[in-house]
């Protein structure tokens, strides 16, 4: 990440975790549809959960935890949050990658059973509403408010570089065309 300020990556990571917000409401809805024995397009559900782990797994939660462990390193997390949001991470990708196979399943007629899906779909909703309310209002405010600019000289150098968005950013990838479609809809 080239001449990236702390404000920048701060914007960065909100940002982000709006449009998080945006496709966690957007599977709410399914669910709700799911629950009412409604037809869904499934594939698209695959499509919103591959985002979630595909740029969550590989680009927002690594610079997070950059962050983080600098915070557990450096004595700045006496109520051990920090840390327990990096095990939060861990937790996420785990329930991303079940609920990403019931729903292969799913798409590939291996799985009828749609209420099992349901509720694991709803506990992923429920962990990441969670765990994206911490980070917004405990978090956040904690790493504004305890780093420096010397910290963030260090922390800055070590963040991996940023790739586009691949569904929030200045180019909708093809693969998220009627995510993107469906989430300008509602």
């Amino acid at each position: 990440m080239t001449e990236v300020t702390m404000n920048e990556l701060m914007k960065s990571l909100q940002r982000e975790h709006k449009g998080h917000k945006q496709l966690l409401a957007l599977l709410e809805g399914k669910l709700t549809r799911l629950k009412q024995n409604t037809p869904l397009d499934f594939n698209l559900l695959s499509d919103a959960v591959d985002y979630i782990e595909s740029y969550a797994g590989r680009y927002h939660h690594p610079k997070e935890d950059i962050i983080y462990h600098y915070m557990v390193d450096n004595q700045l997390d006496p109520h051990k949050d920090f840390a327990k949001i990096i095990e939060e991470h861990h937790k996420l990708e785990q329930i991303t990658t079940q609920l990403k196979t019931s729903l292969q399943g799913i798409l590939l007629d291996a799985i009828t059973s749609t209420s099992r899906f349901a509720i694991e779909l709803e506990e992923f909703i429920q962990i990441h509403q969670q765990h994206l309310h911490k980070e917004d209002t405990v978090i956040f405010p904690q790493i504004e408010h305890s780093l420096t600019e010397d910290d963030w000289q260090k922390i800055l150098p070590q963040l991996p570089n940023q790739e586009d968005d691949p569904l929030f950013g200045t180019k909708v990838q093809a693969e998220y065309l009627e995510l993107y479609h469906r989430l300008t809809e509602s």
